[in-house]
Order: C-alpha cells, then sequence, then structure tokens
C-alpha cells in the first residue's frame, strides 16, 4: 500500500498555500478563493468573453506602444 505524501496532496487540492495569518484568515473567514482558475473549465461563453478582453487589452497596449514610438520620430 503506497502512502500519499504531502507533495501529492498538495498538487491533488491545487490549494495556494497561506504564508501568514492575514492570508489565512481571509481564506477560512472571508471566502477568498485560493484555487488556481482553469480556462477549460469555464462555459464557452464565459472563456469567449475573457479571451476577448484579454485580447482588446494586448491590442491596444501594441497600439498604443507603437503610437508613441510613431510620434517621438
Amino acid at each position: 500500500m503506497e502512502q500519499i505524501n504531502s507533495k501529492q496532496v498538495k498538487s491533488a487540492n491545487q490549494e495556494n498555500s497561506s504564508f501568514n495569518s492575514v492570508t489565512e484568515h481571509y481564506k477560512t473567514i472571508m471566502g477568498t478563493l485560493t484555487n488556481k482558475v482553469d480556462m477549460r473549465d469555464m462555459p464557452r461563453a464565459l472563456r469567449i468573453f475573457g479571451y476577448t478582453v484579454f485580447s482588446i487589452g494586448a491590442i491596444c497596449s501594441v497600439a498604443f506602444i507603437i503610437m508613441y514610438v510613431w510620434q517621438a520620430f
């Protein structure tokens, strides 16, 4: 029979450990999320929305940098 070590338990839970009492308080009392978000688990509409917002932000950032450089010359 195999014994499960702490690394296997931590990877199975996929939770971020708290590094001080404040984050532990928020995790237990306030109920903040400790699991990492996996975009593949989200509904399709939310994934498309998230990718769209991220893409628009990236395109605007690149456009801003290009316009800034263009204006400098």
